[in-house]
Order: C-alpha cells, then sequence, then structure tokens
C-alpha cells in the first residue's frame, strides 16, 4: 500500500525570478509519512525570512495535503517580515506571532475542525547539505527531537535498528501542474 503522506524536498536552489505572475520560488518541503508517530509533521526550507512572501507558497501546497490551513504560529524573532495575515489562495491564513513559547525554529499550521502540525523551518541561509540532514532527520519516523534542537544540536544519526524514512525529493514550482519526483538514494552500507 503506498504510503499517503509523501516526503518531498527540492534539489536545486531557487532560480533567479523573473517578472511576472509566473515567477514563483521552489517548494522546499519535507513531510513525515506514515509509520511511528514523530513529534515533528516534517521540514520546510523557505528562501527567505519574510513569511509574509513565503507562506503562500507553503501554505498553497499544503491546503491539498491537510485540508484548508486557516491559521499559522511562528515566533517574530525568526523572520524579518511578517503580517498578522497572509494571502493564501482563495482564502487569507491568520498568523500568529506574538507568543513567546512558539519554537523559533518551527511554525505550527492549523486546520479547521482537522488538526494541527508543526514543521521544522530550516534557516534560509544554510547550506544544501546542512538542509538536508535536518530535513532528513526531522522527518524520521519516530523523531521526537524538537526543532529548536535538530537546529541547535545538529541531527543525531538515528540508531541502527530504527526504521529508516523513504525520502522522495520533489522538484517543482509552485505554479506547475505535474512534479517530478525521484527516490532519494539508498543510504550506504558499512562492512
Amino acid at each position: 500500500m503506498p504510503e499517503k503522506a509523501v516526503s518531498t524536498m527540492s534539489t536545486h536552489p531557487a532560480p533567479a525570478p523573473t517578472p511576472g505572475p509566473q515567477a514563483r520560488p521552489w517548494l522546499r518541503l519535507a513531510l513525515t509519512s506514515d509509520g511511528p508517530r514523530s513529534r515533528l509533521s516534517g521540514a520546510w526550507w523557505p528562501h527567505s525570512r519574510n513569511l509574509s512572501d513565503q507562506l503562500p507558497y507553503l501554505i498553497a501546497e499544503l491546503d491539498g495535503v491537510w485540508g484548508r490551513i486557516t491559521r499559522a504560529a511562528v515566533q517574530d524573532t525568526a523572520w524579518t517580515e511578517l503580517s498578522h495575515s497572509v494571502p493564501a489562495g482563495s482564502h487569507d491564513v491568520r498568523v500568529n506571532w506574538y507568543d513567546p513559547l512558539q519554537d523559533p525554529h518551527a511554525i505550527t499550521l492549523f486546520s479547521y475542525r482537522i488538526g494541527e502540525w508543526e514543521l521544522l523551518v530550516v534557516p534560509p541561509e544554510s547550506s544544501r547539505r546542512r538542509a538536508h540532514q535536518l530535513m532528513t532527520a526531522a522527518t524520521h519516523p519516530g523523531n521526537q527531537r524538537t526543532a529548536r534542537a535538530l537546529v541547535h544540536d545538529g541531527p543525531a544519526a538515528p540508531p541502527a535498528t530504527a526504521p529508516r524514512a523513504h525520502i522522495h525529493i520533489l522538484t517543482r514550482r509552485a505554479h506547475n501542474a505535474e512534479p517530478t519526483t525521484v527516490a532519494s538514494p539508498p543510504p550506504a552500507t558499512t562492512p
């Protein structure tokens, strides 16, 4: 039976912006798959710290996965620009950013009557290697580490007996109808 939630992550940096409505960045997102319950629902690697600019692309993707996202919570110290409401397709998403208990390395998303999910926010300035490590650790089945712990302490190697997350790599621009999916390489084996 195929997994319901597909882990996704872009393998290419955002292309240079071009004028017009077609200019959208690559969405860099990894979601946990079915399996042992994890603390985080996935990881998101935005292109900048401008939440008002980046959030609509994330919401556009997740509305189809988790149902209509109605609210987001972030810590304001992690973002350079944000507002209390962000347009996302046919609706607006309310953004709460005044809660000092909110993890600065996470975003919590709420869907009306369906649930809430917490994503690790990979620092936009991270190298591709570091971002991949963080996204893989956040989506590993059974991960119980917080977003803050992953970013500050680094991703720990999963135990040899732990199930390995099957990561799919998705490269697509937010306006494309069909993504190109490539399975990640198998893990290196040691003798």
